[in-house]
């Protein structure tokens, strides 16, 4: 495993641990590839830039990035993994939201932009700051307005949600990593990949060892892939810490049956 405990995720560049994750999730031996593919998109799209005035690199990284470059989302295929994992998105150059801005990040600070990611309900944005700041939507490449960051906000949380300065608050690396796992092993679910969706649970468990929740998807995904016993685990350590879930009930019988069932070797 590449993403361990070990690295000081705060301090590492976003760009590339988001390849390390890709390649803890795909297993495909890419990351030689994937950070030689990043380095030259860095080689062609960052020198003409860094020749402009510097309130003038921002549009000009995003007229590029979308419109010579090709980069962009595709809603038709949004839970995928090939949209999903950052080796795949430099060489398909589409992707999810929060790949897409993980990209304009790395590409926007050498530019000597101050850029950073929200983990905002339901659409992860990038925020520009200047004299004003900009919310940018990066699978759609356009900045949003403040009435557009209402009514998205509404659709994600109900028509009483209202925004509020903790819904524009910069989010740490460690939060976006754990945001993109996530997409990532939500897409993998989506394309029944369960060997991709237990590796992305284990590097959810790496950044946060003591998420139940996390505990209890993986029983799940374990369960797919013909492993009840290690379900079993999984599910008795949800029950202990969240008691009081509804589905803690539910699985206690699940582990009854799961203990009983004759263990496969692979």
């Amino acid at each position: 495993m590449y993403l361990t405990a070990q690295l000081d995720l705060e301090s590492e560049d976003l760009a590339q641990l988001a390849l390390l994750a890709a390649e803890d999730i795909g297993q495909q031996g890419q990351l030689p590839a994937a950070m030689q593919a990043l380095a030259a998109l860095r080689a062609e799209l960052l020198p003409p830039l860094l020749m402009l005035p510097g309130a003038l690199r921002w549009e000009a990284l995003v007229s590029r990035f979308y419109g010579e470059l090709g980069f962009g989302g595709d809603w038709r295929a949004f839970y995928t993994l090939d949209h999903s994992l950052l080796d795949r998105v430099l060489v398909r150059r589409q992707g999810i939201p929060v790949l897409l801005g993980i990209l304009l990040i790395h590409l926007g600070r050498r530019l000597g932009l101050s850029l950073a990611g929200i983990c905002f309900p339901g659409h992860f944005l990038l925020r520009l700051d200047g004299e004003r700041p900009v919310y940018f939507d990066p699978f759609e490449g356009r900045p949003l307005s403040r009435a557009e960051l209402q009514l998205r906000l509404r659709g994600a949380l109900g028509d009483l949600a209202r925004l509020e300065a903790k819904h524009l608050k910069p989010a740490s690396q460690r939060a976006i990593l754990q945001r993109l796992i996530n997409v990532s092993k939500s897409a993998a679910l989506a394309q029944q990949a369960h060997p991709e969706a237990l590796r992305s649970c284990e590097l959810l468990l790496t950044l946060d060892p003591d998420d139940p929740y996390e505990r209890r998807d993986r029983g799940f995904i374990y369960e797919q892939l013909d492993c009840p016993h290690q379900a079993a685990e999984d599910f008795r350590h949800f029950i202990k810490h969240c008691p009081a879930d509804p589905l803690a009930d539910l699985l206690k019988g699940q582990v009854s049956r799961l203990v009983e069932t004759p263990q496969v070797i692979h």
